[in-house]
């Protein structure tokens, strides 16, 4: 790694698909990344954190560009825009936004680069989907460790991402999971496949049991997420034939769009969002998704990678800026101009 090479930060965040969605970025970038504290109030403490990581890494006295990664989850638009303040030309201030309100932050015009589903215009990378974190080696690595967990299976491998309710949304009861179990069990029964299912920290006990007891009738294994090793998610997308995923997360309908495998998406009303709907509207338009029905047929299509468009937009606005080299000064935490 060279002396002027990128340093990147991810803002830290309790939300997962957020979080993933920065490190995706972050990984592919190719830089090394580390992890900063979200804002906690106190602006000049902050500033006086992010000064002083600044400062370690640049020991040697040569400044370097600054890529910052922040996102939707929690509100710190605001003073993640602030920071420009502290390193300005230095700084690479990047926004991944999955889910966005009607109304935006006016402060999120500030930023460099914003990476949106739902925007379009300057400094925006519109994308089919949202940032995430798998890559086809990471997913084919993954399976290797576990093929095993898929032997005996047969295909066609149907694979069922359970997500459940969400803050705004609680349609995802015993009832419709009961519903959405009978079509999935059709569907199984159809291709003469069989079906892997796998839940989140979403979804209610109660559905989840419901769900489970219509698909008995067909081959089926579940996995309970609290029961997996983090890496088994990844080896599931790899292992899968056909997805069949509930439209709650949109980031579970991007990672199991960048396959390139079919996948059908429960978009019900009383479950999704109009937010949800809006964006994996956008991958049914692109190919890589149809809305779940009682039959199937396959089809295949360009995997969407928001990801790569976000990593390269940074990429080309590095090297649009032909960012100069001023000395920092460990003494004022300042850049010199």
């Amino acid at each position: 790694m060279t002396v002027d090479a990128p340093l990147v930060w991810i803002v830290d965040s309790a939300y997962t698909g957020e979080l993933n969605a920065r490190l995706g970025v972050a990984e592919r970038l190719g830089y090394g990344y580390e992890t900063i504290p979200l804002p906690d109030g106190d602006a000049e403490a902050y500033a006086s954190l992010l000064e002083s990581r600044y400062g370690h890494a640049c020991r040697d006295g040569e400044a370097r560009p600054l890529i910052v990664l922040s996102g939707t989850g929690e509100d710190t638009t605001g003073p993640i825009a602030d920071i420009k303040e502290v390193f300005r030309e230095r700084l690479l201030n990047v926004f991944l936004a999955s889910i966005l309100p009607d109304e935006i932050d006016p402060r999120l015009l500030e930023y460099d680069l914003i990476a949106s589903p739902q925007l379009r215009g300057a400094n925006i990378v519109t994308t089919v989907g949202v940032a995430h974190k798998m890559t086809d080696g990471l997913m084919e690595q993954a399976f290797h460790r576990h093929r095993d967990l898929f032997d005996g299976l047969a295909p066609p491998r149907v694979v069922l991402l359970v997500g459940g309710n969400t803050r705004y949304c609680f349609g995802f009861d015993a009832d419709h999971a009961r519903g959405l179990g009978r079509r999935v069990a059709g569907i199984v029964a159809s291709l003469g496949g069989s079906l892997v299912v796998t839940n989140s920290r979403r979804t209610p006990q109660e559905a989840l049991v419901a769900l489970l007891d219509e698909v008995a009738g067909v081959d089926c294994r579940f996995f309970d997420w609290r029961e997996t090793s983090p890496d088994f998610y990844p080896a599931l997308l790899a292992g899968g034939d056909v997805f069949i995923a509930t439209g709650d997360s949109v980031s579970m309908c991007s990672e199991a769009s960048f396959t390139g495998k079919p996948l059908l998406v429960d978009m019900s009303d009383g479950t999704t969002e109009i937010y949800h709907r809006t964006i994996i509207g956008e991958l049914i338009a692109h190919g890589a998704a149809k809305p779940l029905a009682d039959t199937f047929e396959t089809w295949t299509y360009t995997p969407p990678d928001p990801t790569g468009a976000v990593v390269a937009a940074i990429h080309e606005r590095l090297a649009a800026r032909r960012i100069s080299r001023p000395l920092y000064s460990a003494g004022s935490g300042a850049v010199e101009e």
